[in-house]
């Protein structure tokens, strides 16, 4: 309990003055120390600004490469094969698959708005012209007989 009894006399025995001065210097070596560093920190924020992240990596590689012709993307022939076929647009449909005409069973006209019914059921085929239909047999119906009697004959010896 000493040290607390030197210290208060040594503060009674101190001026107004001198306790002023005294803070005033404590307050100063604090601002001191803050300023250190925060020019620390901000020395370190500029050399992380100033290393290339992976992002700025990116950039430039893509910035790099915009100017050339060939796709930086190497696709396989299935891959190209699916974006030839690919369709994007109703337009692009039409276009593509052109085979068949609508037929329209009626119209009618509301307000210059033109509605059609469209039979889906009986589409017209444009690139194939109608041909008639003939049957075509492979064998005869004498042949065909024989090869089933010859089956009913393989199942009686087998079962």
């Amino acid at each position: 309990m000493k040290i607390f009894s030197d210290i208060w006399e040594f503060i009674k025995a101190l001026t107004f003055v001198d306790i002023v001065f005294f803070f005033a210097v404590m307050i100063l070596m604090i601002l001191i120390v803050t300023l250190i560093y925060f020019i620390k920190i901000n020395s370190e924020e500029e050399k992380d600004k100033k290393e290339e992240t992976t992002e700025m990596k990116i950039v430039k590689e893509i910035q790099k490469n915009i100017g050339k012709d060939e796709p930086t993307i190497n696709f396989t022939e299935y891959e190209k094969d699916q974006e030839d076929k690919a369709i994007i647009s109703y337009d692009e449909l039409l276009h593509k698959n052109n085979n068949y005409e609508l037929n329209y069973e009626n119209e009618e006209l509301h307000d210059d708005l033109s509605i059609k019914k469209v039979n889906l059921d009986d589409l017209v085929n444009k690139n194939v012209e109608s041909t008639p239909r003939v049957d075509v047999r492979v064998i005869s119906f004498a042949k065909e007989e024989a090869f089933l009697q010859a089956l009913k004959q393989l199942q009686k010896e087998l079962g």
